[in-house]
């Protein structure tokens, strides 16, 4: 099969020749123009080989001209809605053009977006973002409106590049900062706001980031596959398969793909095969492996992958 046939079956839950993978990490490159980016991505992609190609976006969010936090809860409200085209995402979207163009159907490639809540805690901090929540809930929820309404543009406008879904980095639903209540109020309506925007690509990946994850409270989630560290919170990948018959993504532990022997890595993608039971099912990992992890690590995903028959 070629990549995208495979990748897409998985998706569907259809039978696959084997099951696809991919791997990522952060390359730290968000000082320079997206066209290193493009670069690494692509010497990444045809170094190890992936199914598809999982695009990591560390360019800050745009905040108004003299800001880099928001310091004080009333600064929510300096938020406003962005367009796609803003100049702070002009290297991630040069980096995704460049990149189509290499790939030219080759790979499908997916774009890093982090959920509008995760982008308030990078830009506020996790103590002041729950307290903000808490105390002044109003001014929270006016800036969170604008994050998801400026993700959304940007959505949009990454669309036209040729991306054949988003990876939505989901770090605020778990029970460690909020209950159901709140995150229905302060979560899921700017998840899917975003969401909504990528509605017509074929893989939207859901990550659920961190532990004590609402994992049911997102089920319902207009995307294509689930993502979150299997290896390190619940659900097991067993327990997901009777809560969905969605894509599942994972059985690699990132955690420890920097330390471990080959073996190790071989035997972690066979049970997660066992697990998933086949079908629906996309190799990789939890969240983004150490940059530092040696190369025959993240080889020996591959190799598996590739012997392994459903």
């Amino acid at each position: 099969m070629r990549k995208p046939e495979r990748v897409l079956a998985a998706v569907a839950a259809a039978p696959v020749d084997c099951p696809p993978f991919s791997i990522w990490y952060h390359f730290g490159l968000q000082h320079l123009p997206g066209r290193a980016l493009a670069e690494a991505e692509l010497a990444f992609y045809r170094y190890f080989d992936p199914d598809f190609l999982k695009v990591m976006h560390d360019y800050p969010f745009p905040l108004p001209d003299g800001m880099t936090e928001i310091s004080r809860p009333e600064e929510w409200r300096r938020l406003t809605p962005l367009p796609g085209d803003h100049p702070a995402f002009r290297e991630q979207l040069t980096a995704l053009e460049a990149i189509g163009q290499s790939l030219r159907g080759e790979a499908l490639f997916i774009d890093t977006v982090f959920s509008p809540w995760t982008t308030a805690r990078r830009v506020r901090g996790q103590e002041g973002l729950l307290s903000d929540m808490r105390r002044h809930p109003e001014d929270l929820l006016q800036g969170l409106a604008a994050i998801a309404e400026t993700c959304a543009a940007y959505v949009r406008t990454a669309s036209a590049q040729g991306i054949a879904g988003i990876f939505l980095s989901v770090g605020g639903a778990s029970y460690e900062f909020m209950g159901d209540e709140e995150y229905a109020r302060f979560g899921r309506p700017f998840d899917l706001c975003v969401l909504q925007a990528a509605r017509d690509l074929p893989f939207n990946v859901l990550h659920l980031h961190g532990v004590k994850l609402m994992f049911n409270t997102c089920l319902d989630y207009p995307v294509q596959a689930f993502n979150w560290s299997h290896w390190h919170t619940q659900p097991s990948l067993a327990a997901a398969r009777q809560l969905t018959g969605k894509c599942l993504l994972g059985g690699v532990d990132e955690v420890n793909t920097s330390t471990v022997r080959p073996r190790a890595i071989r035997a972690q993608v066979a049970q997660a095969i066992r697990e998933a039971g086949g079908r629906g099912l996309i190799l990789g990992p939890g969240c983004a492996v150490p940059s530092d992890t040696p190369p025959f690590n993240l080889h020996a995903v591959r190799e598996t992958a590739r012997a392994a028959r459903i």
